[in-house]
């Protein structure tokens, strides 16, 4: 019998982790269909998708509070698809804001829910773990320190490792890959990876082009910008900085240095062991919401597991094109600096175990399914 599963992946990683996942559960069962949220990648592993993940990518309290209708609208749509459907199961990656709210919903059409990939609520919102205790059966938590905290709070959760250990299938040699951009094997490239999100792009690569200029007129560097897809970058980057659309995380990998966004990517840093500033900057009004409600002393997921300022963060009004550039001298400057932060980040990169999470999670969701 063939069992329907519900995909709810309401941003660009989110896809990548769900496609890479759903890759696994096929290889693994001939017997499951999917529909859901989600973007190209589980568009292409077949997913039907009820929404485009690209008009879900919004950031902060006030961009969600401004689009609540169109959200409301999407969440009706799912809600009507589940009771035509009657999903075997729903999967449930990140995106707290809109799943943990259709989690209660599926709790109550005994839908059973598996929630890959926690929420950050060790973060944010301690109170929602309630929600979690009563409505999912399943969480995978793809950080070391996560699944003890649920445990103190009463979920039963589990540790699967991190997606991006994985391998990156699609990746060329580092030579074609300078040769692609016109670039000798000594360059020294600096990566520039303002964000998955069409309004972090529009607020961090200004600042990041700015700071290309002022470390230019010290030291050689050329810029990459890894572009993610369906994001329109501004006039101003002109000719002089390279753009890799095709896999915008091989600029992160291949380069000396990086400039990036705090979300997902900062993570990407330590994987790939390139000492990167990491910059953030958010609508004032949720900024200051942020801070109030924040319960961690640091913004990037490479610190937080470090437990200390491996990368350093710029937030907000500190994201100015001079800071960021001084600290990139620093490293340009101290060949030591530089190896002291590449070592850290590998320490990193260890905490976070090795590869093979997308098909453990399969195995783990598929025993669910032939048990129910």
């Amino acid at each position: 019998v063939t069992k329907e599963i519900l995909i709810v992946a309401g941003e660009t990683s989110a896809d990548q982790h769900g496609a890479a996942l759903v890759s696994q559960l096929k290889a693994a069962s001939k017997d499951v269909t999917f529909f859901g949220i989600g973007g190209d990648n589980l568009r292409w592993e077949g997913v039907q998708l009820v929404e485009h993940a690209e008009n879900m990518a919004f950031m902060g309290f006030v961009e969600v509070v401004k689009h609540y209708w169109f959200l409301r609208t999407v969440y009706n749509k799912v809600v009507s698809e589940c009771e035509k459907r009657n999903p075997a199961r729903a999967i449930l990656i990140d995106y707290p804001g809109f799943n943990l709210r259709l989690a209660k919903e599926l709790k109550k059409r005994q839908i059973p829910v598996t929630y890959y990939i926690s929420p950050q609520l060790w973060a944010w919102k301690e109170k929602r773990v309630e929600v979690i205790r009563e409505c999912v059966d399943q969480m995978l938590c793809i950080f070391p320190f996560e699944k003890a905290w649920y445990r103190q709070r009463g979920v039963e959760a589990t540790y699967v490792g991190h997606p991006f250990l994985d391998g990156e299938p699609n990746f060329m040699e580092r030579e074609h890959f300078l040769d692609k951009h016109s670039l000798s094997t000594d360059t020294i490239v600096l990566a520039l990876m303002p964000g998955s999100r069409q309004q972090e792009v529009n607020r961090h690569l200004k600042t990041m082009i700015k700071t290309v200029e002022l470390v230019k007129r010290d030291i050689e560097i050329s810029a990459i910008v890894g572009k993610a897809p369906g994001i329109e970058l501004p006039q101003e980057i002109g000719d002089k900085i390279h753009i890799e659309t095709d896999t915008p995380e091989m600029a992160l990998k291949y380069a000396s240095l990086g400039i990036v966004s705090s979300g997902t990517v900062s993570l990407q840093s330590a994987i790939y062991g390139v000492p990167s500033v990491v910059i953030y900057k958010m609508n004032p009004l949720t900024w200051i919401i942020a801070n109030k409600v924040t319960q961690v002393s640091f913004a990037s997921m490479t610190n937080l597991i470090a437990k200390e300022q491996v990368l350093p963060e710029l937030l907000q009004n500190r994201a100015r094109p001079e800071k960021i550039a001084d600290c990139l001298k620093k490293w340009l400057r101290s060949e030591d600096l530089r190896e002291q932060t590449v070592n850290r980040l590998s320490e990193v990169k260890r905490q976070l175990g090795g590869p093979g999470a997308s098909k453990k999670v399969a195995r783990l969701i598929l025993e669910r399914l032939e048990t129910a």
